[in-house]
């Protein structure tokens, strides 16, 4: 499996124009202008009022076909940093509340922010996060990130073994968490009665963000750009691939994952541009099976003149996986002397194709050629 590139929004959103810079060594504290704050964003060349510190929260809000991110920012105006909610169309990444934004109302409160990262969808179309001022993983808001009245929550501290937890996806049906702090995706069961920790996969590198698919499966993504899925009931790793043309100065990479379309939508927050303007983009990818490699055939049955013989091969994806569905089609090359009794064969649900070759009556050297059509989309 691996994912085809959909389409890229960039930038995915704007920040307030000045709408002239200043001079360096940029404006006074107290100045003509006023107040002002990091007078360096207004400083020639740049001009705008704002730029992004860090990105606190982002996933997908069913409820609104939307996707969410919450980004602190920091700013000329008082009091130096804001926190507003950007809303953007699942369909195509277009910018919803771009006016109530750059008007200051999609304000959400420095504590949401602060205080709740990494908040993702869960069980029941609801948002969960881990908390930075407590070891609790709780049911959130959408709108500002602050604790849901009378929400859901789990103590994973009051566990055995005790644990605390930066990242988590929340299955609430089968009683399941998938949750990490460092190298490590944890993953429990009984986390409303019993809990306990029945299995960990390894990260292949430091975690950035983690995101809800379903009930079996969740969406992690590093800090240089390496998206893996994970079956978290088994569990284990189903796919491992990376974003489009990876940037040594992307600062940092967000995942989320669009359940209605069944597909992963990649936050990329790119360095603002000399003059300032924002650079942030939206990706969207397809999860798609891709046939990466067609082993040969090997004989899996006694190799005796007169007998069926039974040739197995595999065809794998490009993450070690075995692809289907396909079909395979095979051909005994010149010269010939037996008879390929299967001259083609469908992949089985871990990629192996079946070819059945009735040996002449006397020794004799044979070559099987296979070929597989795979048509790219």
């Amino acid at each position: 499996m691996g994912l085809w590139h959909l389409n890229t929004v960039a930038p995915c959103l704007e920040y307030i124009d000045q709408g002239s810079c200043v001079p360096p060594p940029g404006p006074a504290l107290w100045g003509p202008l006023g107040l002002t704050y990091n007078g360096q964003l207004i400083t020639c060349p740049k001009h705008y009022r704002q730029s992004t510190n860090w990105v606190s929260n982002f996933f997908y809000e069913p409820g609104n076909d939307r996707i969410i991110a919450h980004i602190v920012l920091n700013t000329t105006y008082w009091p130096g940093w804001d926190v507003q909610r950007y809303e953007f169309n699942a369909e195509d990444g277009a910018w919803c509340n771009r006016e109530e934004a750059l008007a200051r109302l999609a304000w959400i409160g420095i504590w949401g922010a602060a205080y709740t990262q990494k908040a993702t969808m869960g069980s029941f179309n609801k948002i969960y996060a881990c908390r930075n001022n407590e070891t609790k993983i709780r049911e959130v808001m959408w709108e500002y990130a602050e604790p849901a009245t009378n929400g859901w929550w789990v103590d994973p501290y009051t566990w055995n073994p005790k644990s605390i937890y930066g990242y988590a996806v929340v299955n609430r049906i089968d009683n399941l968490l998938a949750a990490a702090a460092n190298w490590t995706l944890d993953c429990w069961r009984n986390i409303s009665t019993t809990p306990e920790r029945f299995a960990q996969l390894r990260l292949p590198n430091v975690l950035n963000y983690l995101a809800y698919e379903s009930r079996n499966y969740c969406w992690v993504i590093t800090q240089d750009g390496v998206i893996c899925k994970a079956d978290y009931q088994i569990p284990r790793w189903e796919m491992i691939s990376t974003v489009q043309n990876p940037e040594a100065d992307a600062l940092k990479y967000f995942i989320t994952y669009d359940t209605r379309r069944k597909r992963v939508v990649v936050f990329r927050q790119r360095p603002d541009a000399e003059d300032g303007a924002c650079q942030h983009q939206l990706e969207f990818y397809y999860p798609m099976v891709k046939a990466g490699q067609l082993t040969q055939p090997v004989p899996v049955t006694s190799l005796k003149a007169g007998n069926r013989i039974i040739l197995a091969a595999n065809l794998i994806g490009d993450a070690g996986e075995g692809v289907t569905p396909y079909t395979v089609a095979g051909e005994l090359l010149s010269p010939v002397e037996g008879r390929l009794v299967t001259p083609f064969s469908g992949t089985e649900l871990n990629g192996r194709v079946c070819f059945q070759y009735q040996a002449p009556d006397h020794a004799c050297t044979e070559t099987l050629g296979l070929k597989v059509t795979v048509e790219e989309s």
